[in-house]
């Protein structure tokens, strides 16, 4: 008997795509086409447990039929997604700590950041942006380049990969800190990381289907590296006018130099 499909609430499905990043949590490709498979087939069970986030191939392996074909099934389902939520998870900790781990005057950033979220009561108070830490960010985007040289030196396409996400992800941690000198509201209803999650996705997206004009797959392994590579162009773009739209008219600030130095700084 055909069972009813149930529409999967607006904020569950967000929850579901925000917690795999918004990737395929098999086999782990930024950029490719997805959507959300209930693991017991049942589509009216829309409890969270019942959820995974699946390219359209990989998820085309859950649907293979009887004998040794059948490639995903629910349990092994389970175990990849359960498995990536917890990396994804670890993985943005590590690059917030990382990227918030800059000390400014006698408070560090982090502490700052700590306390707006612990008092999200009181009146939104926008502080001065943190010259110290933005200027620090030149320096910082050097230490990420060259702990990720070696492995693109390499030449093996997973490692340079993983060396791309690496720098990806800490490059979110700048965005995402910076984002604390903003007002909440032009984030929307959403946190800052949802809202860079969102935008990553999809320049990960766009990428990867310009890289690929004949079809999806087509571009071959070396498309994972050359999109990430692209995307984290766009994220240096998007730190740098993040920092100059916060300086504003600050005098203080090296409007020349600053901007050489944040783009000069590439191995």
């Amino acid at each position: 008997m055909t069972k009813n499909r149930v529409p999967i609430p607006s904020d569950l499905s967000a929850e579901v795509m925000f917690s795999s990043d918004r990737t395929c949590c098999v086999c782990r490709e930024r950029g490719k086409a997805t959507q959300i498979h209930h693991i017991d087939e049942d589509p009216s069970n829309n409890k969270l447990e019942n959820l995974s986030l699946l390219c359209l191939e990989c998820h085309n392996d859950t649907q293979l039929k009887g004998g040794v074909g059948r490639k995903l099934n629910a349990p092994l389902v389970i175990k990849y997604r359960d498995e990536w939520m917890e990396r994804v998870s670890e993985r943005r900790k590590i690059a917030d700590e990382r990227a918030v781990s800059r000390q400014v005057g006698d408070v560090s950033i982090s502490q700052q950041i700590e306390t707006q979220v612990s008092r999200p009561h009181l009146p939104v108070e926008l502080k001065d942006p943190p010259m110290d830490y933005i200027n620090s960010l030149p320096e910082f985007k050097q230490a990420l380049l060259s702990q990720a040289q070696p492995k693109w030196d390499t030449g093996l396409t997973a490692t340079m990969v993983q060396a791309n996400y690496d720098y990806i992800d800490s490059l979110t941690g700048v965005l995402v800190t910076l984002s604390n000198y903003y007002s909440p509201a032009q984030f929307g209803e959403q946190s800052a990381q949802k809202y860079f999650s969102e935008i990553i996705s999809s320049r990960f997206q766009w990428h990867r289907t310009i890289s690929e004009p004949h079809g999806p797959g087509t571009g071959g392994t070396i498309v994972n590296v050359t999109v990430g590579g692209s995307v984290m162009s766009d994220l240096e773009k998007m730190v740098e006018d993040m920092v100059m739209a916060l300086v504003d008219y600050d005098d203080s600030f090296d409007w020349r130099g600053w901007p050489k130095r944040w783009r000069g700084n590439k191995i």
